[in-house]
């Protein structure tokens, strides 16, 4: 009796990319849903690049058009400052509200009420995504910041920092602190990364002391912020083209404002930074799941 070859098995190949389910083997996802999948992928990485573009471009418009328009007319370089501040913070409002809207990432902002009425404090926030200082600078009046001393050169950007009261990073160590604390004094709110820079999911970066010696040098209060990236997106060592298969949340909340008071108790102010530091690096271990 013959027996007839096996048949060979087919050798169509998928269209449907690694990682992704065959609708025909699961009923439940139909060819819909996966190309649905798709184009939100897809959309979120442009809408990504289109986003970063537009921090670029528009802060040159901002400083092409509006700044020199408030530098005119407004004489007074407090009240100035005070302007551009408040044009920026909005600007920063809009850029995240459009970018919910246009659905390439959703922000939550938790508890911002308490940030209106802060005044001469340290801002300090864990630093996970690139996304953290504009986030924090639409939620946080009077906002002040370190910047990279490059951007005192550049010929768009030069009028906002230095229109904004921002504080250029090539300063001498003694002359940095000085600046600092002079800001706060004025009731600026200052924003400071312990961390120093951005950091990856589930790695834990030390906390330098330089936030600690500039709270207890101005006697500023301390509020903490805390910053969630879920799934992680903008993080360090990640391009930004790499969007997550669902949208990121980006959720900032705001935390308790620590009296510098309960820190100075102490005969050295050494001490007394190490103390700060200490408090605080242990709080931020526990709300992130490090401890």
């Amino acid at each position: 009796m013959m027996v007839s070859p096996p048949k060979r098995a087919s050798r169509k190949s998928s269209w449907i990319s690694l990682g992704q389910a065959n609708p025909r083997a699961d009923p439940g996802v139909g060819v819909g849903a996966v190309l649905l999948e798709r184009l939100d992928r897809g959309w979120r990485c442009l809408g990504t690049g289109l986003f970063l573009a537009v921090i670029g471009l528009g802060g040159s418009f901002l400083a092409l058009t509006v700044f020199p328009v408030i530098v005119l007319f407004v004489r007074d370089p407090l009240a100035r400052q005070r302007r551009i501040q408040s044009v920026i913070r909005a600007s920063f409002k809009l850029y995240c509200a459009a970018i919910q809207a246009f659905r390439v990432a959703d922000i939550e902002v938790i508890g911002a009420e308490q940030l209106e009425q802060l005044r001469g404090a340290l801002v300090i926030a864990n630093h996970p995504s690139l996304l953290d200082v504009v986030m924090i600078m639409a939620a946080l009046p009077h906002a002040q910041c370190v910047v990279k001393a490059g951007l005192l050169r550049h010929p768009f950007f030069r009028l906002t920092v230095q229109g904004a009261g921002y504080i250029p990073n090539d300063l001498e160590p003694e002359a940095l602190m000085a600046a600092c604390v002079a800001t706060l004094r004025a009731g600026n709110n200052l924003i400071v990364f312990p961390e120093g820079t951005r950091t990856i999911k589930g790695h834990w970066k030390p906390f330098h002391r330089g936030f600690a010696n500039i709270a207890t040098l101005a006697r500023a209060d301390v509020q903490l912020l805390r910053i969630d990236c879920e799934p992680s997106a903008l993080h360090k060592g990640n391009p930004w083209w790499k969007v997550a298969e669902r949208r990121t949340v980006f959720r900032l909340t705001v935390g308790q404002c620590l009296d510098i008071r309960q820190f100075l108790d102490q005969q050295y102010r050494s001490v007394a930074v190490r103390k700060l530091v200490s408090f605080i690096e242990t709080h931020y271990r526990e709300v992130l799941g490090h401890g």
